[in-house]
């Protein structure tokens, strides 16, 4: 029961962002074409997920001619007095919600010491001051051990 709840979550949590994606695609398609947040940041965020809150570095490479980034962030947690370090790029689709701000939904692949498992990454990024830029990001895993996560971070855009 618990493995189905946990299932169930996940799809419920990737069919949110979908849907969420989805809605503000529709809003965005009758306004002009905006441009969106643009250019690359590094920063650090907190991410909470499995009953544990860490510290990791984060990154985004803004693809210019493209609507994606590339995205990832090292963690390094302690999990019972070991120490583990992780690191998770992916690639995402950027949708432009007004002009210094975006949606995105992609996919990557964690991995470092121990196993290693693909994950959805959906979330949202905007400039809060002059090349200051705050973002939110749900991180669902597609491994069925593996609880899902949020992070809360600032960067800094360059």
């Amino acid at each position: 029961m618990k493995q189905f709840l946990k299932s169930a979550a996940k799809v419920s949590a990737v069919s949110a962002i979908a849907c969420g994606l989805a809605f503000v695609s529709t809003l965005s398609a009758s306004a002009q074409t905006k441009k969106g947040l643009e250019g690359s940041y590094v920063g650090g965020s907190f991410q909470t997920g499995s009953g544990q809150t860490n510290f990791e570095v984060y990154g985004r490479y803004d693809v210019r001619q493209l609507p994606i980034s590339v995205r990832g962030s090292v963690n390094v947690a302690d999990f019972s007095g070991e120490t583990f370090t992780q690191f998770a790029p992916s690639v995402t689709y950027d949708l432009p919600i007004s002009e210094k701000a975006n949606a995105y939904a992609g996919g990557g692949l964690a991995f470092g010491e121990g196993d290693s498992t693909a994950f959805l990454r959906g979330g949202a990024e905007t400039e809060l001051a002059t090349n200051v830029v705050v973002f939110g990001d749900l991180i669902v895993p597609l491994d069925d051990d593996v609880d899902p996560g949020f992070a809360v971070g600032l960067g800094y855009r360059f």
